[in-house]
């Protein structure tokens, strides 16, 4: 990939639409812009900055008209990639689109590869890692949460925080290189303290982040919930009462799922991924095997496993074989079908199991309110909120930071031991370089690629 040539892609989704967006950045913007447009009075075409234009786009080869447009040319470095960048907002429509960027191209201009435009941004400095991931963030975020969690991130308030702990960091690194240049005199005592002292408030402030993730997580990914049980105890009408929809078939034969069935809602503004699964039990039967394999695989991924027993019917082999196979610390036990004459004998359930227990009626309806509750106790619904303090979200993130606490503590260690400055400068380097690989700092480019990757062309 060059990151000194020019790129151009259409912006918008490919379809019928009121307008489409073409998006063309580097050194060439404007000059393709003095060749392809005309003022809608044909004047001359000297593009002057942050300015919008209504006009044509033309064929230079045959002086037609291709659309009519309005258009705007940025000059770096104040731009979406801070390089020079012309927008051509045209009428919405596939072959539209496609003759206007196909007349752009033919100017020795190149398709611009996925999420190219945000990797210019954050290679030219406009943004940080955290932000350019943030900006995917905000166009898949289907909840308010989400949605103000990628906003938060994109507008610097993590960003802030990481360098604020980034600047104290250095300052300490500042401190003990000083002595490296007069060894002889040593790290005074008082110094020491102080040193250290600012180390344990830095190491707090990376702890409060990691232990923040999973909810940044949560908001972002959303939660994952597994409806679990043998065959035929109410798991898809359970599916359909949680959505108010029949979106699951509902039979009294045994088996009727045989596959995954995804579907999502919002619980307290949190996104909630919930799977219908297929009855777990012994059988012989190869596709209902599959099935069984990749129910027990859901389980083992979920946040959270809704395991549902029939209340009209004594406990089973089947059902004892389930228990012992979930954990209980992320499972809520669901005793169905309460409209029916009670015949499960609670008593034989593991009393870890019968603490987070919830009765209902899948048919009637009846008491599905209280699982509701049990869920956002569980999860940690209630306690999951966007206000002022940096979330970061991702794996990667926590991975980083970790690393980071580690390296921190080495030094804390190191100068309680009474290491030497050269070792102790080793140790904050590592910190440093870890809190580095969040911001883009020092990342290497395969995380480039995974990151940018999941961007559409023209982002």
């Amino acid at each position: 990939m060059f990151l000194n040539d020019t790129i151009a892609a259409i912006a918008t989704p490919i379809g019928e639409g009121g307008i489409g967006i073409i998006r063309i950045s580097g050194p060439q913007a404007k000059n393709i812009g003095e060749i392809l447009l005309r003022k809608a009075n044909r004047s001359g075409m000297a593009l002057e900055d942050h300015r919008i234009y209504h006009g044509f786009v033309v064929d230079p080869q045959t002086g037609a008209d291709i659309d009519e447009v309005l258009f705007f040319y940025a000059q770096k470095p104040h731009s979406y990639t801070a390089e020079d960048t012309l927008e051509i907002q045209a009428h919405g429509g596939a072959l539209n689109l496609a003759k206007i960027l196909e007349l752009i191209l033919k100017q020795n201009i190149r398709m611009a590869e996925p999420g190219e435009f945000t990797l210019r941004a954050y290679l030219n400095g406009r943004i940080d890692l955290v932000q350019a991931e943030s900006i995917i963030d905000l166009i898949r975020a289907k909840t308010d949460k989400a949605h103000e969690l990628a906003l938060s991130q994109l507008t610097g308030r993590t960003t802030n925080a990481i360098q604020k702990i980034e600047t104290d960091l250095y300052q300490i690194l500042i401190t003990i290189e000083a002595v490296l240049d007069f060894p002889e005199e040593g790290l005074p005592e008082i110094t020491r303290n102080k040193v250290k002292e600012t180390g344990i408030a830095i190491q707090q402030n990376l702890k409060e982040l990691m232990l923040q993730i999973n909810e940044g997580r949560k908001i972002r990914e959303g939660i994952g919930i597994v409806i679990a049980g043998r065959p035929n105890v109410g798991k898809s009408s359970l599916l359909n009462c949680f959505l108010q929809e029949e979106r699951a078939i509902v039979t009294e034969i045994p088996g009727t799922t045989r596959d995954i069935i995804e579907t999502q809602f919002q619980l307290q503004g949190i996104p909630i991924r919930l799977y219908d699964t297929a009855g777990l039990r012994s059988t012989d039967n190869p596709i209902e095997q599959i099935g069984i394999q990749k129910a027990e695989q859901y389980m083992d991924e979920a946040d959270l496993v809704l395991l549902l027993l029939d209340g009209s019917e004594p406990l089973t082999e089947d059902d004892q074989a389930i228990i012992n196979k979930v954990d209980p610390a992320k499972t809520i036990l669901v005793i169905n079908k309460t409209d029916l004459p009670p015949r499960l004998d609670k008593e034989k359930i593991p009393a870890n199991m019968r603490a987070k227990q919830v009765e209902l009626s899948a048919l009637t309806g009846n008491g599905f309110s209280s699982l509701e509750k049990s869920i956002i106790n569980a999860v940690g619904l209630g306690a999951i909120r966007v206000d002022d303090r940096p979330l970061l979200s991702r794996v990667r993130h926590k991975k980083a930071l970790e690393q980071a606490v580690e390296s921190l503590q080495s030094f804390l260690d190191g100068l309680d031991n009474g290491l030497s400055e050269d070792l102790l400068a080793v140790d904050l380097r590592s910190c440093l370089a870890a809190i580095g690989e969040i911001t883009g700092k020092n990342v290497s480019e395969e995380v480039l690629h995974g990151i940018f990757s999941q961007f559409c062309i023209g982002k």
